[in-house]
């Protein structure tokens, strides 16, 4: 564990765990809301699946993005002592380590060398696909639960009845944290264990009836505490209140073909051609791209399989690696970013309930779940056989030539293939940008849970402002923001919601992105009209707060427009200018133009 946390470090340096000053811009910044949002809403008793807080007035339903609980539970004395940019921090580092930790811990069970549960742990925790997604996704970087619930799955049905019922306690607990923190994660899992549970049946038969004697009681108890703790965040997602109808993403993304032995830019010692060549699949996705093994591994794996055919667990995790890459290539088969036509598994699997929500190149995690397993297996029937002839080894003359070039050939393959995996750390990271207003005690100035109206515009275009609510503690509700909303047609967008007047919204968007404009439609200029409709706008949507940073694209045009439609700032200083009391000055001064 040492080990595996001291390697962990290197991930985002000079970043370092709990660093409350630094972080990588965009999603992580998404999350530090989610952390925050967690025990904010916990101790003010606020629902914590659903919530206005976040794109008011329209609000957003939690339940259906990635605002992952137990992480904001678990990480609470942080978030609350110092800021939700030190729990981010504190939680990208621990993936690691936690994540391979859990798999030696499962392999130790399963494999008596040391040295073997070592190695399938670091290739659980330090894989292509935990790396990938670490460097914006710590929900789905954070993955020590799967092991644990394949093993305790595992044991249900291999434990006599009272200690089945045990199992069975532990692997429902283990499938609600697992909810907690992922729900997709939770849904794929079950399903792998499901189709692993299929193939051991399929394989031994004549085991069934025992293993479900052992196993029914432990499974049906862990059934209903699943049932009984997530029943209402399921129904928060299917039919809570600012909920978006359909798919997250509409098509979802796949793993290619070409990914699986292709490297990208995210491992360190890749030749450039080939690692620029691998980084354009998933039309450029490297967050998601999380599918690679590489040729050496792949050579050493089919090398394993051949020298311990007759292990028959080597031989069903080797299966199971290979169900779970083509599950990852989704319905149809992706080769070089176009898509072929050619029906695969998950074009049947993809019609059963919630299946359309997974993203399938992230089933890439259980092909290394896999993998590391059947290396660890492999790992330690070879030492094994090596040991249990100690006598043979005393008379048995010196291996031959071609022996000897084997074991250095098979060396070699492990070599590079340990070098092919070397993460092309750190993730990049830079100073977290907070004005100094959000985290002082000035910022007390805003009427607990009144609307703010933050400039940059929060957005998927403009992450941070969403992070500023955040350190400020959740003190006021924002307009805008980043996350799944409800679009105009219900479904799932990015994108917040559209407000009325749409010329003040284009002009807030554009002038502080610099980007093209939202709603799409021309920019309006600086005129006493838009300034009419500006004022109607902030008493439409009870804004009490306007804040404005120096963070803008065109400060001197949004800064013409606050000031000509509320006056001078009421504070002007720590990174930002302020106006309160915005509904007492919009019926004291000038007119407001509702349309």
């Amino acid at each position: 564990m040492v080990t595996y946390a001291a390697v962990a470090l290197a991930a985002n340096w000079p970043t370092w765990p709990g660093d409350p000053n630094r972080m990588r811009a965009g999603d992580r910044d998404q999350m530090a809301w989610f952390l925050a949002w967690t025990p904010y809403a916990l101790l003010h008793l606020h629902n914590i699946f659903y919530t206005t807080w976040l794109n008011y007035p329209a609000g957003v339903n939690l339940a259906q993005n990635t605002s992952s609980p137990l992480l904001g539970l678990l990480a609470a004395p942080v978030t609350l002592l110092v800021n939700p940019i030190a729990s981010v921090n504190l939680l990208c580092w621990l993936a690691f380590p936690i994540s391979a930790g859990s798999m030696y811990f499962v392999l130790r069970r399963w494999v008596r060398w040391n040295a073997a549960a070592f190695v399938g742990g670091a290739l659980y925790g330090f894989s292509p696909y935990v790396v990938a997604q670490a460097s914006d996704h710590i929900n789905l970087a954070f993955v020590p639960l799967p092991p644990l619930i394949a093993l305790a799955a595992f044991e249900c049905v291999r434990a006599r009845r009272a200690g089945s019922r045990r199992w069975g306690t532990a692997l429902g607990c283990l499938v609600v944290a697992q909810f907690f923190i992922s729900p997709e994660i939770a849904a794929t899992t079950v399903l792998i264990v499901i189709l692993a549970a299929v193939v051991l049946a399929l394989s031994r038969p004549s085991q069934v009836k025992t293993s479900l004697h052992h196993g029914i009681t432990a499974l049906a108890l862990a059934c209903v505490i699943v049932g009984v703790s997530v029943g209402y965040p399921i129904w928060a997602m299917v039919a809570g209140p600012y909920r978006y109808q359909g798919p997250a993403y509409a098509g979802g993304v796949s793993a290619d073909l070409l990914g699986t032995l292709a490297p990208t830019s995210l491992q360190r010692f890749a030749p450039s051609g080939l690692s620029a060549a691998g980084s354009r699949l998933l039309f450029g996705n490297l967050t998601e791209n999380g599918s690679y093994i590489g040729l050496p591994l792949t050579v050493i794996l089919v090398v394993l399989m051949v020298l311990c055919w007759r292990h028959r667990w080597i031989r069903f995790t080797a299966l199971m690696a290979v169900i779970t890459v083509v599950l990852s290539y989704g319905p149809h088969l992706v080769v070089g970013n176009r898509q072929t036509g050619i029906p695969l598994p998950w074009d049947v699997l993809q019609h059963f309930p919630f299946a359309n929500n997974i993203i399938t190149v992230r089933l890439a995690l259980y092909t290394w779940l896999f993998v590391a397993v059947l290396v660890a297996l492999g790992m330690d029937a070879l030492h094994d056989r090596w040991r249990r002839t100690p006598s043979l080894r005393a008379t048995r003359p010196r291996p031959g030539p071609a022996r000897v070039a084997g074991a250095c050939l098979l060396g070699g393959l492990a070599l590079i293939s340990a070098l092919s995996l070397v993460p092309a750390w750190p993730i990049p990271t830079a100073p977290a940008a907070v004005p100094p207003y959000f985290s002082d005690p000035v910022v007390d100035r805003i009427a607990p849970g009144s609307v703010a109206l933050i400039s940059p515009y929060p957005s998927v275009a403009e992450t941070q402002p969403q992070l500023w609510q955040a350190v400020a503690g959740m003190r006021f509700r924002i307009i805008g923001g980043y996350g799944l909303f409800a679009g105009p047609k219900g479904t799932s967008t990015n994108f917040p919601d559209v407000l009325l007047p749409e010329d003040v919204q284009r002009f807030l968007w554009t002038r502080a992105t610099g980007g093209a404009p939202y709603p799409s439609g021309r920019t309006p200029t600086l005129s006493g009209h838009l300034i009419c409709q500006f004022r109607g706008f902030l008493a439409r949507y009870d804004v009490d707060t306007v804040i404005s940073s120096t963070a803008l694209a065109d400060p001197a045009a949004l800064d013409a427009l606050f000031s000509n439609a509320l006056g001078r700032p009421s504070t002007n200083g720590a990174g930002v200018s302020a106006w309160y009391g915005v509904q007492a000055d919009l019926l004291r001064h000038g007119p407001i133009c509702r349309s």
